[in-house]
């Protein structure tokens, strides 16, 4: 990790910040030995995509079943199902979450509460919104909750989660920090006017550290903040530096890019959270026995822009070209760079875990 000093206009205090490299986001990659199985290696439960964006639910499975975990389980619409089951068969589907999990990831291509038009879709926002009130710290919206079927999926635990895009406006008011949520900057903007906060995209790009503090310290969770740098911060409590991923080529800019960002997280959530006692004296919390989920999400954004780097042949940072080429063991520069999309990201995933797994 290269450490630098932020400095934080609108924050008494000033935290560190940590740029997070490849070698970092090894450790969360596990390798499987000779007592491993698919539920060992980590199960990951998503709830993505919807009949009118079933692609986020093929880009999420696809890449989490590409990302080191042993078992993926959809769950979502039929139509999404299908297509999921088409693309890889080897996943789990069926219309709610069955079975323990590890970790959830959910939201991606789900339309919020203003764009939400078929019944199917409402009865999969509310099956979300009855996930996440299990995260709530708050103890009126858990007794709200109807537990029937989450005590099996769940098992009186609740795993790490990451929210993206239409779940986001689900969230309860206050979380427990192992929910990790992945906004972009207009999105953040929409989530801080619940808090009585208003500033549009453009205002955050001007300060996006600042901003991913606030909106962790307001909701309590973990945010991943998506822009040409990813910031993660942590909830001031927690005491953790800001982590920053700016590694991702300017070809990250790309329909779905975010989607498969969510899938490379939840994996790596997954596969860390199965044995969750390995982990349990991270650098820097001061938490026992609980993972470092914002330098796991920060790792899952590094390893989504390696991926990236490999797909367009393009590194963001002139600085990084030389660690690059000593990682694919040439002398020769990337050359021929070229746009990508999500698909791409995707294809580039198992090359890029296998490299920083020697790292």
């Amino acid at each position: 990790m290269k450490l630098c000093q932020a400095t934080l206009k609108e924050s008494s205090n000033s935290r560190q910040t940590v740029f997070v490299e490849l070698k970092d986001a090894n450790k969360y990659l596990k390798k499987p030995n000779l007592d491993s199985n698919k539920y060992s290696r980590g199960v990951l439960g998503v709830i993505t995509g919807s009949n009118e964006y079933p692609g986020a639910a093929i880009l999420t499975t696809s890449t989490a079943s590409k990302s080191n975990i042993g078992m993926v389980h959809y769950a979502g619409a039929l139509r999404a199902q299908n297509l999921v089951l088409q693309a890889s068969p080897e996943i789990v589907v069926s219309q709610k979450l069955q079975g323990k999990v590890n970790a959830i990831t959910l939201g991606s291509g789900i339309p919020d509460s203003k764009h939400c038009k078929d019944n199917e879709t409402k009865e999969q926002r509310e099956y979300i919104s009855e996930i996440l009130k299990l995260y709530s710290i708050n103890k009126k919206d858990e007794n709200k909750t109807n537990t029937n079927n989450l005590e099996n999926v769940l098992q009186q635990d609740t795993p790490p989660i990451c929210v993206d895009a239409g779940a986001l406006d689900l969230l309860p008011e206050k979380v427990s920090s192992k929910v990790i949520l992945t906004p972009h900057y207009s999105e953040l903007s929409s989530l801080l006017k619940r808090y009585e906060i208003y500033a549009n995209a453009q205002l955050i790009a001007t300060n996006p550290i600042d901003y991913a503090i606030l909106a962790a310290n307001l909701t309590n969770a973990t945010v991943l903040l998506k822009g040409s740098n990813t910031i993660v911060a942590s909830p001031e409590n927690l005491d953790l530096p800001i982590y920053i991923s700016n590694y991702g080529p300017s070809w990250l800019a790309t329909a779905g890019s975010g989607d498969v960002l969510a899938g490379i997280l939840g994996a790596l959530l997954a596969q860390n959270y199965s044995n969750p006692s390995d982990y349990s004296k991270q650098e820097n919390s001061k938490q026992e026995n609980s993972l470092n989920y914002a330098l796991i999400a920060s790792s899952a954004a590094t390893i989504h822009s390696f991926a990236s780097i490999l797909a367009s042949h393009k590194t963001q940072n002139y600085n990084y070209n030389n660690e690059i080429k000593k990682i694919l063991n040439t002398k020769e520069d990337l050359i021929i760079e070229h746009p990508i999309v999500a698909k791409d990201i995707i294809e580039a995933l198992e090359q890029a875990i296998g490299l920083i797994m020697k790292l």
